[in-house]
């Protein structure tokens, strides 16, 4: 599955509920979450507030879309930093201070979940060959 196009965001949603840490993950998440993917093609990635601890299926969309949502939680790179981003090879901190991914919201539920770290990680894993 080639990323960043709806079959890679799908099953990666899909991975991400079918982890047994998920739903602790995801409970009491504040907020919608917008991305934007910058590359030949930008692609936007709404995803709608978790319910009942899982995400509910993304949306691409246009990046302008995702803008005029205006969604509490907001992320955007190129699609080469996403991908670093993904395989491990680029730093989510080193990122926002070198302004390579550009993150808005309060990075307060974020640090609050960081103890669910290897969650992403093994989700990830399965799908990083499409990256």
């Amino acid at each position: 599955m080639p990323f960043p196009d709806a079959m890679w965001c799908a099953r990666a949603v899909e991975l991400f509920n079918a982890d047994p840490d998920a739903p602790a993950a995801a409970s009491g998440w504040p907020g919608d979450v917008g991305l934007v993917i910058d590359g030949p093609s930008p692609v936007g990635v709404y995803l709608a507030m978790p319910v009942q601890g899982r995400l509910p299926a993304p949306e691409l969309v246009t990046p302008e879309q995702v803008i005029a949502r205006s969604p509490r939680y907001f992320a955007r790179a190129t699609e080469t930093d996403w991908k670093l981003l993904i395989t491990g090879g680029l730093d989510p901190i080193a990122a926002i201070v070198q302004k390579r991914l550009v993150a808005q919201g309060d990075l307060s539920a974020v640090v609050a979940r960081l103890q669910y770290r290897g969650l992403a990680e093994r989700w990830l894993a399965l799908i990083r060959p499409g990256v």
